[in-house]
């Protein structure tokens, strides 16, 4: 498949970002104007991987290095589509490509190993994000959210992770109970679209 983008290049200036900040702030400002280029190409996920699941969104791989240092990641959110409130445990940006979608951020307060529950999950912020706008995620702090597409319309995301995000052991929080669960989304396509 021809590509419509040079990974390679990505590859390149990713590095360079990753070799010369060793903060999360410092890699999220470095990316994040690489992943405003990516949002500019109207060819960069191909019709067929366009379109939402039944059950839920799309999660396909666009593309990683062989070292795994950062994914490339789509998610095709169809109307009505969520996910639920979740972490990352590495830094990682959300850019828009198409549509709409909600982002609630989450901030867990810990009471202590022997409390019941053990912490909560307080919401601190809610906001819209449209076509353009890039949002960001890295633990502690800024890493858990939960996003949702409650509109008509497709909602496409376009993610870049400090890892391969489909084989990320991470977590599923409950903001009712202050439990979680282990969980692994893996991507819908089993190799990259891009290599």
């Amino acid at each position: 498949m021809s590509s419509v983008y040079d990974w390679k290049q990505l590859e390149q200036e990713i590095g360079s970002v990753l070799e010369s900040n060793k903060d999360y702030r410092g890699i999220i400002e470095g990316v994040r104007p690489l992943l405003q280029k990516l949002l500019t190409h109207e060819e960069l996920i191909p019709a067929a991987y366009q379109e939402p699941l039944l059950n839920k969104y799309a999660q396909y791989l666009l593309y990683k290095p062989d070292n795994e240092a950062f994914s490339v990641i789509a998610f095709i959110w169809g109307a009505g589509q969520t996910a639920p409130v979740h972490d990352h445990l590495v830094w990682g940006l959300v850019g828009l490509y198409r549509g709409s979608v909600i982002e609630k951020r989450f901030k867990r307060e810990d009471h202590g190993v022997s409390a019941e529950p053990r912490y909560s999950i307080r919401e601190v912020s809610e906001v819209k994000a449209d076509k353009g706008d890039i949002t960001f995620v890295y633990p502690p702090d800024y890493d858990i959210h939960g996003v949702s597409n409650p509109f008509d319309d497709i909602a496409i995301t376009v993610h870049i992770y400090g890892t391969d995000i489909g084989k990320q052991e991470r977590h599923i929080h409950d903001v009712q109970t202050g439990t979680y669960r282990d969980v692994v989304t893996k991507h819908d396509n089993p190799v990259p679209i891009y290599s």
